[in-house]
């Protein structure tokens, strides 16, 4: 068993965007993100991941292909392989994000 605090991974930086990953294994990718105000995670897709967001603290905007929702801190989202996915901080204050990428086999065709 691997234990980490994720308080300790978060890395808030006024210049770029924190991305730090907390776990690693098979088909699984943990990662926690931060963001000052005004920072965002540009529009992009995961063609073989069902991607997982919690909202740890703050507030902003997750856009799922064409549509915005406007996010919190608590909220859980779901991005399906499918979808493309941008997250921005529109608030005042830092929001931290932590994202499970659960893989799936490349299929052929």
């Amino acid at each position: 068993m691997n234990v980490k605090n994720i308080h300790d991974a978060k890395r808030y930086d006024d210049h770029r965007l924190g991305k730090q990953t907390l776990f690693e294994a098979g088909k699984s990718k943990v990662i926690v993100f931060t963001f000052m105000p005004g920072q965002e995670l540009p529009t992009h897709g995961h063609p073989h991941a069902q991607a997982y967001v919690l909202v740890l603290e703050g507030n902003g905007v997750c856009q799922i292909d064409e549509t915005e929702h406007a996010i919190r801190a608590g909220d859980a989202l779901h991005c399906d392989k499918t979808e493309t996915i941008r997250l921005e901080n529109t608030g005042d204050e830092p929001m931290s994000v932590y994202v499970v990428l659960a893989r799936e086999p490349k299929t052929e065709g």
